[in-house]
């Protein structure tokens, strides 16, 4: 009897890529899965980078965007690099980073260090490939983005192949990718650990491609390969087992039997072992002519089918009107189609969002996928009485048609029962409304050809090979899809911007459009206008959605009662101030709790899709969670704004006096609160609209700050509105401080937007209120200043003159040179416009004195920039270049906003002197930094800019840059959008404004 010869390793069994698989779970590639945020969905696509990133690691270190390779920077910023690389997909907290770079001694600034290097990682990848998490970051590439995860791929696909020929060809196109020592010459415990077991991992597939080669047949290809192999590893058996059998196989029998006689010999002389039993067997067997060493093997045969074959078809019906979804779908089926042990995707998501309908739809779809039938059971995790996983193995364990009598009595014994059943078979198990992961895991199917399809309003993504997609409320056109497919498209189309308004008030979730649609339909009297009537009404809205048994609070409360006490008190607290969204300070100031702890508790809300997240690191709810948490409230709101006005003021102070570095303490502080802005002004509209505000004189003190920190157009509606309702409640209580502070701010935003008349009604008001109750000096200082801005841009700059001046010696008398140097420039503007180029220069002179005394390269770069403006002006158009230029070396790179600017002044120069191409260049530069510091003025003037330096050249490209300058500031209402009116004018829809006025305009 002939003996058995063991299967070699490429076809599956224990061996080389046994070991492999083992290596990704402990590296936690998992697959090299990506998840990445689009619209608040994490999906993973494939076949397609994001961004064009591509990096290697199986060698140097190296990244591209499209065919330009990327500058990753020092080697320690590179391992870093690797670190995130290594674990794309999946969030890497700080802590880890640093252990990763330095192990037990780190640096004291670490955290610092950190921080740096993902900023200019940031820079290089873009902000959608690396964003920050709380305490962490992710990494979002595509797995093909990285060679590792090709390997991973093509060593998986040869493992599918039952012949060795085209396993080989797979593997060598696997081994292709090693372009010498992975992560080469790169620092960290981490790095060290991964080039070792990533260089053990090459051998492992150069072994196991070896393996497949000889068995394919003879090899002298083989031979002469595998000889030096031995002699590069003389103790590894396997080389010389592959060596003794690739000449045998080539007629070399008696080399074959010299290779074991030197193997032997090394071994016993090196580690005083003989030869090991698979190298003796093998020499057994062609001493003794064994003709099955001559042959390649068999291929395995196919398992023998299980006792019950019943196909189960469980999943419910697909719901006829399902609608959109697209992305999700396509998310869901790549995810459940992926080449894993046993694929596993999780939709997850608020309630009502439609994770359900969802999961059947993609169901339906992949049923020609799985040909052995399709699991269901609703998991009951969010109503408070969840299945037990013994009980569900029970219900599946009968579907698939075990008896009764058969079931073992024990849920491990289940399992193992239903991985047995579901052995060989391809189908789709549906798992809805799950609880969390403990629930989940004894469900799983054990063996390949099956998958899983979990919907729960928790993030599960700590299953095994789980691809989680976060899934959002609708958009809006798939919103309005959804309820025209009910209601009858005709009668959409009566009522479309009452339509559009009644999906938009109910969050375009999808439970609630369904429920409004419901309730138009059995009642065709009803006007779309007649429900938007109801729905308008914020305290009744969780009301008015409810028909039969469908009620969008209903879906809201089996979430919240689901909660630990902390979480639901955070919960309703956070729901108290009626602001956009909250930053991780913010959220800790209303719970009055650390900022760590705050945070931990947040993230477990977003975990149970009762929060949500937004880039950067910022919270919010859905608008109608919003309004349910506010219904379950019973905190007077006075204390909890009281204590987010205490933060924010905080946040926004800095230190004029400071002596040096004061404009980084000042920009640190400015970056902050644009951040803040929207939420500034909600807060404040909020407190100062209370009968009793808290504090109104810090209330009002942060409104002037932060409008003063916030340059760009867009703070004008958040922050004008607030100031509007903030002079009511000062005007009702008699605090003229507060009084004039919103003045001040109603003012300067009126100047922005280019309504004048009001402008200085406001300024001259807050101006007089000062002189009369002589209120503090700064507010008198700031309403000169103010007025004399306002002058400049009504043509009036001899009345400016004036007003800096007085402004001007207000500060000095406070001592805050800084702002002296400020007021100096504006001096010197006003000057300029008068043809007083003489006296402008002096004045800038004056100021560049004062900012090298302070050290403030940010003033300095503003006073060079203003004597560019003041060269160009005089027709000086090479120094203005020279001026511009010299400003812009002195800015740090994070500072777009001026950098934007200043590059904006460069062009208009280059303009001048008919260098187009440059002017072309610098004004794109302009666009794009501008829009990263999200100056929407801003970049509307820069593409007006860009427009106007292309019209020589392009026509149409510079009427679609206008197009868009002009859209942008006409939505603002900010007075530039009447030249681009001017230049673009017939083109324009007849229905289009020349000029968009915010809501808080007094009058």
């Amino acid at each position: 009897m002939k003996p058995t010869r063991p299967a070699p390793h490429w076809r599956g069994l224990p061996g080389a890529f046994v070991q492999v698989a083992r290596f990704y779970r402990r590296s936690e590639l998992r697959g090299c899965r990506h998840r990445y945020h689009a619209a608040g969905v994490r999906v993973r696509r494939r076949g397609r980078l994001v961004g064009g990133l591509r990096f290697v690691v199986l060698g140097a270190v190296r990244g591209w965007r499209g065919d330009g390779e990327l500058a990753l920077g020092s080697p320690q910023q590179r391992s870093l690099l690797v670190s995130l690389l290594l674990r794309a997909g999946h969030p890497v907290s700080a802590g880890q980073l640093i252990d990763d770079l330095w192990g037990e001694e780190p640096p004291a600034k670490a955290t610092g260090v950190i921080r740096t290097y993902v900023h200019r990682l940031r820079r290089v990848l873009g902000p959608e490939a690396l964003t920050s998490l709380a305490g962490g970051y992710l990494l979002a590439v595509e797995p093909e983005a990285l060679d590792i995860a090709r390997c991973e791929q093509l060593t998986a696909k040869a493992r599918e192949f039952g012949e060795p020929a085209p396993a080989a060809r797979e593997l060598r196109a696997a081994l292709a990718l090693w372009q010498g020592e992975p992560m080469a010459g790169l620092p960290g415990p981490y790095v060290e650990r991964q080039r070792g077991e990533w260089a053990e991992r090459r051998v492992a597939v150069l072994e196991a491609c070896l393996e497949a080669e000889v068995e394919a047949g003879a090899n002298p290809e083989a031979v002469a390969e595998l000889t030096a192999l031995v002699a590069e590893h003389p103790l590894r058996e396997r080389f010389c087992e592959l060596l003794m059998l690739a000449l045998y196989r080539t007629g070399r029998q008696a080399e074959a039997l010299s290779v074991y006689r030197a193997a032997d010999r090394r071994l016993r002389e090196q580690l005083g072992v003989a030869a090991g039993p698979g190298l003796g067997e093998l020499q057994r067997r062609i001493l003794a002519a064994d003709a099955d060493l001559v042959t390649p093997t068999a291929p395995k045969p196919t398992p023998a089918c299980a006792p019950y074959r019943i196909k189960p078809t469980q999943v419910p019906a697909d719901l006829a009107d399902f609608t959109g979804r697209e992305p999700h779908t396509l998310a869901l089926r790549t995810a459940l189609l992926a080449p894993h042990t046993v694929p596993v995707a999780t939709v997850s998501g608020l309630g009502g969002v439609g994770k359900t309908a969802l999961a059947v739809h993609v169901a339906h779809g992949l049923a020609p996928e799985f040909p052995d039938g399709q699991l269901y059971l609703d998991l009951h995790g969010a109503d408070g009485r969840p299945t037990r996983p013994e009980d569900a193995l029970a219900a599946f364990l009968r579907a698939l048609g075990l008896p009764p009598d058969a079931l073992a009595p024990g849920p491990a014994e289940r399992a193992a029962q239903f991985r047995s059943l579901l052995s060989g078979r391809r189908i789709l198990v549906v798992l809805d409304n799950a609880r969390d992961a403990e629930q989940i895991r004894p469900l799983l199917p054990g063996g390949p050809g099956c998958a899983v399809l979990v919907t729960s309003r928790a993030r599960l993504a700590s299953l095994p090979n789980a691809q989680v997609v976060e899934l959002p409320a609708f958009a809006p056109q798939e919103a309005l899809d959804l309820l025209g497919r009910v209601v009858g498209q005709e009668r959409l189309a009566a009522e479309q911007a009452e339509a559009e308004e009644l999906v938009r008030l109910c969050g375009h979730l999808p439970l609630a459009v369904r429920i409004l649609a419901a309730r138009l339909a059995c009642r065709p009297g009803w006007t779309v206008a007649r429900l938007l009537e109801k729905l308008s009404e914020d305290h009744r809205r969780l009301d008015v959605l409810r028909t039969g048994d469908l009620a969008v609070e209903s879906a809201f409360r089996f979430g919240y009662d689901q909660l630990t006490p902390e979480q639901a008190r955070a919960f309703r607290l956070l729901a108290v101030p009626e602001v956009p969204d909250l930053s991780p300070g913010a959220v800790a100031a209303v719970l009055d709790l650390p900022e760590e702890e705050a945070e931990e508790l947040a993230e477990s809300l977003v975990d149970c899709s009762m929060l949500e997240t937004t880039p950067p690191d910022r919270y919010r709810y859905h608008d109608l969670l919003h309004a349910f948490a506010q219904r379950l409230s019973t905190n007077s709101p006075q204390e909890v704004l009281a204590r987010l006005v205490a933060f924010h003021h905080t946040e926004t102070q800095t230190d004029p006096q400071g002596e040096t570095h004061a404009e980084t303490r000042a920009e640190t502080a400015a970056a902050r609160t644009r951040g803040e802005y929207a939420a500034v002004g909600a807060l404040v509209g909020q407190c100062a609209a209370l009968p009793e505000p808290p504090d109104l004189g810090m209330i009002s003190e942060l409104l002037l700050a932060t409008s003063l920190l916030c340059e760009t157009g867009q703070a004008t509606r958040p922050l004008g509105h607030a100031a509007k309702v903030l002079l009511q409640a000062a005007v009702r209580l008699g605090d003229r401080t507060a009084e004039v502070r919103a003045r001040l701010v109603l003012g300067r935003l009126l100047t922005v937007v280019g309504s004048e008349p009001s402008a200085l009604a406001e300024l001259l008001r807050a101006r007089d209120l000062c002189t009369a109750h002589g209120l503090p000096g700064p507010l008198l200082a700031l309403a000169h200043a103010s007025l004399a801005a306002l002058f400049v841009q009504v043509g009036r700059p001899g009345d400016a003159i004036e007003g800096f001046t007085a402004a001007i010696t207000a500060w000095e008398r406070l001592g805050d040179r800084r702002a002296v140097a400020g007021e100096l420039l504006n001096l010197a503007g006003a000057f300029t416009e008068l043809g007083r180029f003489e006296a402008a220069v002096r004045v800038v002179d004056q100021s560049l004195l004062i900012c090298h005394r302070l050290d403030d390269r940010g003033l300095q770069a503003l006073a060079l920039d203003s004597l560019g403006t003041i060269a160009h002006d005089r027709g000086e158009f090479e120094q203005a270049l020279s001026h511009h230029r010299a400003a812009l070396a002195l800015l740090r790179p994070d500072d777009r906003r001026r950098t934007g600017r200043t590059l904006l002044r460069l062009t208009e120069s280059l303009r001048a002197l008919g260098r187009d191409g440059e002017a072309v260049r610098t004004a794109g530069q302009a666009v794009e930094a501008l829009t990263l510091d999200g100056d929407r003025r801003g970049r509307g003037l820069a593409l007006a800019a860009l427009g106007d330096a292309l019209a020589g050249s392009g026509a149409a490209e510079a009427r679609a840059c206008r197009q868009e300058a002009y859209e942008i500031l006409a939505a603002i209402g900010s007075p530039e959008a009447e030249r681009l009116h001017a230049l673009i004018g017939p083109g324009l829809p007849a229905d289009r404004p020349r000029r968009q006025w915010p809501s808080w305009l007094p009058g």
